[in-house]
């Protein structure tokens, strides 16, 4: 009888497992949604609200959020590989948690790319010209 009981927990450790597997797809599925979804913003509505130079603020508040959006995906998709991983991504019969840290992987590059593209930005005064004014210069008055 005690023989039993190592081999089920050497079955149960051998067995992918399913709510990890679960939570890394659903994981990775949102963060990737994120991800496109910021990137999506950041190129359409960014360079509308940046030239208009009526509301420089509001677009210095926007271009962070964005920001801050690109390093929660980037967070969120590094969480779905390690819970892939840990559901058991490189088992045979881990397919789910393969999927979940495979998308989770292709977030972190979409969001990467994203931050990168958030720290290398041109500052927000060539986009305005005599129009508007940086947030620093509001702050200083």
């Amino acid at each position: 009888m005690t023989e039993s009981a190592p081999e089920s927990v050497s079955e149960a450790e051998e067995r992918p497992s399913r709510g990890l597997a679960v939570g890394a797809v659903s994981v990775a599925a949102v963060s990737f949604s994120l991800a496109v979804l910021t990137w999506l913003a950041w190129l359409l509505v960014r360079p509308r609200l940046l030239m208009s130079g009526v509301y420089p603020l509001v677009a210095e508040v926007f271009v962070l959020v964005l920001g801050a959006l690109w390093f929660l995906a980037l967070l969120a998709g590094v969480l779905a590989v390690v819970l892939g991983r840990l559901g058991g991504g490189k088992r045979p019969g881990g397919e789910l948690a393969r999927t979940g840290s495979l998308v989770g992987g292709l977030t972190v590059l979409v969001a990467l790319a994203g931050t990168i593209a958030f720290t290398v930005s041109p500052g927000l005064m060539p986009a305005y010209g005599d129009v508007g004014r940086p947030l620093n210069s509001i702050l200083k008055e």
